[in-house]
């Protein structure tokens, strides 16, 4: 298998419930979109089922920002790379997972992130 599913970062840190990003989609803002797990390559994000119609894969998220403290603040390009829902026969969700891929971080950033993500490999957790 050849996907970006299938090739994401093994360096993949799982988040707490104060980790979220904001950005923009066909033209809609967002704000405080919780994240679970963050890479220097992109994040999984839970979106509420009444928009997840707008996040089919392609769509490309502009002006993402990390709103973390202790992550970078330069504004981020993505692109959605998968959307996880539920199978027709199952309840019905209230939140639609989003895989999300940065397409363009700056330098610095990137650097950022690496950092924090090294960091977070070497730090035990509770």
């Amino acid at each position: 298998m050849n996907t970006y599913a299938d090739r994401r970062d093994a360096r993949r840190i799982v988040v707490g419930p104060d980790f979220a990003i904001s950005f923009i989609l066909k033209g809609h803002r967002y704000q405080d979109v919780r994240i679970t797990n963050l890479s220097t390559q992109g994040c999984f994000a839970l979106v509420g089922v009444q928009s997840a119609g707008r996040f089919e894969r392609g769509a490309v998220l502009e002006e993402l920002i990390l709103s973390h403290p202790d992550l970078p603040k330069a504004p981020i390009i993505a692109a959605v790379s998968y959307v996880l829902a539920s199978r027709p026969s199952a309840e019905p969700l209230e939140m639609v997972g989003i895989g999300i891929q940065f397409l363009s971080v700056d330098d610095l950033a990137r650097k950022t992130l690496d950092a924090w993500v090294d960091a977070a490999m070497t730090t035990p957790r509770e």
